[in-house]
């Protein structure tokens, strides 16, 4: 796991390499290298920061192929690695190091872009192809590693893991973006192809994108996911194969040269993966977990338990507002660009907690995106009966709701009935993003001026052709939220503390399997995670397995009332962002004083605002 950076130019600025570098070294505090040269007019640098996890004495990186024709630099890690290689030295292929970065740049030397489908990990590279005078970046199925590029005038190129190394190259203009924004207050994060940075791409999920003598191309799909097509066969059946399935990814991701731990909530899908992997590690693991004093967001008894039953050394942190809020400044510096989930916060703790024992751990990211945790699927089964109610009855409805008194627990009943009904919609991906936006549709052009006309990224994302409908909202998260939020929050709250977080439950074939099921098999009646909930069971607690699911959040509504509230009226008051002129500061401003007032619940945009706030004050003044 590691950092990488680069560019391509005709007169690159002095050390631009070396400063790209030093703004992601807490990506890889094990080493970095550097490796420089010309091409005609061009000069190229292609860069790297490591953690070093796999082969540790030869590893370093950028790389050399054999002949010298190739150097790669990559930041992730390749689970089939072992198998790639005994297919190439079948082949006639020798290898000098024990590395998966040699087996990549080797399997790619063979194959080209036309084996990348064949990785089984998380990755994101840059290989310089001499022969063909190429470079081309990559960048995993689902987005767990993250890359960004820009176009430099004059036609070459940049990129690198994170946005702040790519804005160290003097060539990239900071101009905010404007579909950017939009995407940012809308979903609380920024979907692909787009950044913060007007002129700045990030790299889709599953894509490739070539430079090639001063000519950028678009990116290409090198996996797509497809439609279900697999017949069921018995629950039971399916459950058992399930188990084993993830068994196996499991024990593929506990490969490594250093200790191994895991992250444990409480929740099924961690608890799935920490049941697996503790009976598979060959070691005694550790097990970190994060509690809260409040205990409405707290779920560490249950993470407790389930360590109890496994050979594992529990540790566990809990958190109060005290501890909490005293790490604000700290974890938001380390967002490279804004992300407004809240749950970064307890993230970063977790990451700095674990941080102290191991270099690597496995958790349970994934599962609601595969399985249909999240009870917003459930709600469309619901929404199919409020689609058949009169429009002037949902309008009465509607009027009843929004006269109910604010409620500022975890998804409370009354917010999840406002969110119903003020943000229907008749069809099924328009309504479940607003279901889950920050900003609703309505209200993006009135926060921002310039987004009259222009729609949130999401609205476009390209789904798998099915009539199975739940199956394409899964396949909306899985190619949306969870890259766009919950990997980049993992990504950047654990590369802070130079930790792997390894999300088995993405395992390429067991997502492939898992998307050819029916969504039948996913969530039954009002019962999410059906299959996964029946292949857990005898292997965990039942109350485990059965209890309601609740997200690692923050009493974030509070605080804007309490601790955060004056460094909210500041950024109000007196902001950057407002020298920018990007956004309406009388629309937050009415925001706040409805939230301060206990009118309406506007925790989430005020939160944005925050986080954009200090993002523009350490990157553009």
């Amino acid at each position: 796991m590691c950092g990488i950076a680069g560019f391509i130019d005709k007169n690159p600025p002095p050390d631009v390499l070396p400063r790209m570098l030093a703004r992601i070294a807490h990506r890889g505090p094990d080493g970095e290298g550097q490796w420089y040269k010309d091409e005609g007019p061009w000069r190229i640098g292609i860069g790297h920061r490591r953690l070093a996890i796999i082969d540790l004495v030869d590893g370093a990186q950028p790389m050399s192929s054999n002949d010298g024709t190739e150097v790669i630099t990559y930041n992730g890690e390749v689970y089939n690695y072992i198998k790639l290689r005994t297919a190439l030295e079948r082949a006639g292929r020798r290898f000098k190091t024990r590395s998966d970065t040699e087996v990549i740049l080797q399997h790619f030397d063979q194959h080209g872009p036309a084996g990348l489908h064949q990785l089984n990990g998380m990755f994101a590279f840059a290989i310089w192809e001499s022969r063909t005078r190429r470079l081309l970046l990559a960048r995993d199925r689902v987005g767990i590693k993250p890359l960004y590029y820009a176009e430099l005038s004059g036609g070459g190129i940049a990129f690198a893991s994170e946005l702040p190394a790519l804005l160290a190259h003097e060539g990239i203009s900071r101009d905010i973006s404007t579909e950017g924004l939009v995407s940012y207050f809308f979903s609380d994060y920024i979907h692909p192809p787009y950044s913060i940075v007007k002129r700045v791409r990030k790299l889709p999920p599953g894509h490739t994108v070539s430079w090639s003598d001063g000519k950028l191309g678009e990116p290409r799909a090198f996996w797509q996911l497809t439609a279900p097509s697999r017949p069921p066969a018995d629950d039971d059946t399916l459950a058992a194969e399930l188990w084993n399935r993830l068994s196996e990814a499991v024990e593929s991701q506990l490969v490594a040269d250093v200790p191994v731990g895991i992250f444990l909530s409480g929740g099924l899908d961690s608890s799935c993966v920490a049941t697996l992997a503790a009976g598979r590690a060959g070691h005694r693991m550790k097990a970190f977990s994060i509690g809260f004093e409040d205990r409405t967001f707290d779920e560490s008894g249950y993470a407790r338990k389930v360590a109890a039953g496994l050979d594992v050394e529990h540790v566990q942190e809990t958190l109060h507002e005290g501890n909490l809020l005293d790490v604000v400044d700290l974890a938001l510096d380390k967002l490279d660009e804004p992300l407004a989930d809240p749950s970064f916060l307890p993230t970063f703790l977790l990451s700095r907690l674990a941080a102290r024992h191991v270099k690597v751990v496995v958790g349970g990211d994934g599962g609601d995106e595969l399985w249909g945790g999240y009870p917003t699927y459930r709600a469309h089964g619901y929404a199919a009966l409020y689609a058949h109610v009169p429009k002037i009855f949902k309008a009465f409805v509607g009027h009843g709701i929004a006269a109910l008194p604010v409620d500022h627990r975890y998804q409370s009943l009354e917010w999840k009935l406002r969110r119903f009904t003020q943000r229907w919609s008749d069809d099924r991906v328009e309504r479940h993003l607003r279901w889950m936006s920050s900003v609703d549709l309505p209200d993006l052009p009135r926060a921002i001026p310039a987004a009259h006309g222009i729609s949130p990224a999401t609205l476009s994302t390209r789904l798998p052709g099915t009539d199975d409908w739940l199956n394409r909202l899964l396949a909306l998260d899985l190619l949306s939220y969870l890259p766009g939020s919950v990997l980049t929050k993992v990504d950047r709250a654990a590369m802070a503390h130079g930790l792997e977080v390894r999300p088995p439950l993405l395992d390429n074939d067991l997502l492939d399997w898992a998307f050819s099921l029916p969504s039948s098999v996913k969530v039954r009646g009002r019962q999410g995670k059906y299959l996964l909930k029946l292949a857990a069971t005898g292997k965990l607690p039942d109350d485990v397995i059965h209890r309601p699911k609740k997200g690692f959040a923050i009493p974030l509504a509070a605080w804007l009332r309490g601790p955060l509230k004056d460094r909210l009226e500041t950024a109000l008051a007196s902001s950057p962002i407002w020298d920018l002129k990007v956004l309406d500061p009388s629309v937050f401003r009415i925001w706040n004083a409805e939230h301060q007032s206990l009118t309406t619940d506007n925790s989430k945009p005020l939160w944005a605002l925050l986080v954009l706030h200090r993002w523009v004050q350490q990157n553009w003044t």
